[in-house]
């Protein structure tokens, strides 16, 4: 993999990670288009999915400081723990299958049909009331399992977890956000996990890989961090809906170009 590749997965990352079109499936199908593409496990994935979490940080660092700073701000923050407890538990069963999911784009395929058709639900689901202080710890467990199951490529993990947080009665800017905060925690460990399994394998990689992947992180969070403001304004203004039109034709595609043997 060379600089620029590295560079274009990264800003393909960050622009996708927050819209509901599943980053991970774009990031399988565009590797299965790079000839010879190969990495150790799935780390660089996982550094492009830092560098989209560090977005997140960073736009959100003078809430979560005024969260540490009080008691209702610390039960948030507790109400996104248990979501990533409940996340992990869905998540660690499926990580073998969802690895060979981004070799198999059939399987990539029908993950962004699903997500076009959840996503486009969402037109047909208001939101609610509830706010930050408001939020319960089964709304933060629904939206948490959602997570879980977004492991898979193609299948839109803020396009999941936003759906499942309107239907909770969650307001809609907050569900956007709460999804975008409950990611952070579960990318850090992930990162960790994965660069712990595979240092070996980074080692073999090379330099050059190194450097493509630390590059493709600083595309992606830079990226992301704009892609991130688009998406919680078209959540608050009803047409997050819209994407499942970008989703569903662009699935119908993969699905039907593997089927005809391409």
């Amino acid at each position: 993999m060379t600089l620029w590749q590295g560079v274009l997965l990264g800003i393909l990352q960050g622009v996708t990670e927050f819209l509901p079109v599943s980053s991970s499936g774009h990031l399988a199908l565009a590797q299965m288009l790079i000839p010879g593409f190969e990495q150790p496990g799935v780390i660089f994935d996982v550094l492009l999915h830092a560098g989209t979490g560090f977005a997140v940080v960073w736009y959100e660092r003078h809430q979560i400081s005024e969260w540490l700073q009080s008691a209702g701000g610390r039960r948030i923050l507790g109400l996104l723990l248990l979501g990533t407890v409940a996340c992990s538990i869905v998540a660690l069963p499926l990580r073998d299958v969802a690895e060979q999911a981004f070799e198999r784009p059939l399987w990539v395929g029908i993950a962004l049909i699903v997500t076009g058709l959840v996503v486009a639900a969402t037109r047909f689901i208001p939101g609610g009331s509830v706010g930050e202080s408001g939020t319960t710890w089964r709304q933060s467990v629904l939206v948490g399992l959602a997570q879980g199951m977004a492991i898979f490529p193609g299948l839109s993990r803020s396009g999941v977890t936003i759906a499942v947080g309107l239907g909770g009665g969650l307001q809609r800017s907050w569900a956007a956000r709460f999804s975008f905060l409950l990611s952070v925690p579960a990318i850090a460990a992930v990162t960790v996990v994965e660069i712990v399994e595979t240092q070996s394998g980074m080692v073999a990689a090379g330099n050059g890989f190194g450097l493509a992947a630390i590059a493709g992180g600083l595309a992606a969070g830079i990226t992301g961090y704009f892609a991130l403001q688009v998406v919680i304004k078209t959540v608050s203004s009803n047409i997050f809906h819209r994407f499942a039109w970008y989703c569903i034709p662009l699935g119908i595609l993969v699905v039907a170009l593997v089927l005809g043997g391409r």
